[in-house]
């Protein structure tokens, strides 16, 4: 089976005024440039992009409720996968995901290739939530190793794709060359 076999995007995973809802929301919050691996440190060169992470932990009970609803969303998302992809006898049923947040990319914000699981990352699928899709550039890109071809997806807003988030999925977010890109990542 190839690598993109396992690649999959859900559409409808949440619908369009919640989408523009999470937008306003996002839009009310303090975001912090974002990190690149294990140590935290950062590099622009590398990720360029501001993040906002919701959490249970936060004080704010708009964050917990955002959390929540997220979290419930991706994983029956992530478990519908694992079922059509006919893995869940390995993985079992996923209960939830293990961070979640939102990201604003800004006019020359990227990721270059990386993968999301490792030695210190407790990550078996990797998942993005695209909330719009009025900006250019910005594309999601997964490098293929059948021809060394990127795979990209288009940004239907309240739309989930969902992979492995091992290191055969090394995947970028190309520069957004004009308005902003927000959407939801979140690992299981």
């Amino acid at each position: 089976m190839l690598l993109k076999s396992f690649i999959l995007q859900f559409v409808n995973c949440i619908n369009l005024k919640t989408t523009s809802t999470l937008i306003k929301y996002a839009n009310s919050r303090s975001f912090e440039k974002a990190k690149v691996g294990f140590n935290g440190v950062f590099n622009e060169k590398i990720r360029k992009v501001n993040t906002y992470e919701l959490s249970n932990r936060n004080r704010l009970l708009t964050d917990c409720h955002w959390n929540n609803y997220l979290n419930f969303k991706i994983v029956n998302c992530i478990n519908e996968y694992t079922k059509i992809l006919n893995v869940s006898k390995y993985t079992g049923i996923i209960q939830h995901t293990n961070q979640i947040e939102i990201l604003k990319y800004e006019k020359t914000n990227h990721y270059n290739f990386h993968v999301d699981g490792g030695e210190h990352f407790n990550r078996t699928f990797s998942t993005i939530l695209f909330l719009n899709n009025d900006y250019k550039g910005g594309e999601l890109a997964f490098k293929t190793f059948e021809g060394d071809q990127e795979i990209t997806f288009e940004p239907i807003p309240g739309s989930l794709i969902i992979w492995p988030s091992n290191f055969l999925y090394p995947h970028s977010v190309k520069p957004v060359s004009e308005g902003i890109r927000y959407t939801i990542v979140a690992w299981a």
